[in-house]
């Protein structure tokens, strides 16, 4: 054990609070993040993310003192580690539904990508300015289609 982690005091009942007031915002906002998520909605994103890392960053700076007295865990009150426990269960839980969405929306988006890729190239081939054997295309005089993909999320 480390000096730092000998002399730090155990955290305070109303530390412990703080803790769970912040995994309750952070299970609220990657609620939110999940609604996004399943509505299509990627655009709604930057605010959150924003938000959700502030949270995140504070999580990790209360429960900091949390992880390196592990053993004050069992000095905490009763109905405060249920709560606690409670609290983080339902995050976890959050969590889980969090990254399937996550994974579904990158999954559809990229499907969708994978189409109007296909869709251009069938396009492009259709309207090719030349042939194999250098002679004009079925579409001669037809401009080529120029498309870009936005396949982030």
């Amino acid at each position: 054990m480390t000096e730092i982690q000998a002399d730090a005091a155990p955290p305070t009942q109303e530390e412990l609070r703080q803790v769970i007031h912040i995994i309750e915002d952070l299970t609220a906002v990657m609620s939110r993040e999940v609604e996004l998520l399943r509505a299509m909605r990627v655009r709604d994103f930057g605010e959150l993310q924003d938000h959700k890392l502030g949270l995140v960053q504070s999580y990790e700076k209360h429960t900091e003192n949390l992880r390196s007295n592990p053993a004050f865990v069992e000095a905490i009150d009763p109905l405060l580690r249920e709560e606690l426990t409670d609290v983080m269960e339902r995050m976890h839980a959050v969590m889980s539904e969090n990254e399937m969405a996550i994974n579904a929306a990158r999954t559809a988006n990229q499907r969708v990508a994978t189409a109007i890729v296909k869709a251009v190239e069938e396009q492009q081939s259709e309207s090719a300015g030349y042939s194999n054997r250098g002679g004009s295309g079925k579409a001669a005089g037809k401009p080529p289609v120029s498309v870009q993909i936005d396949q982030h999320l």
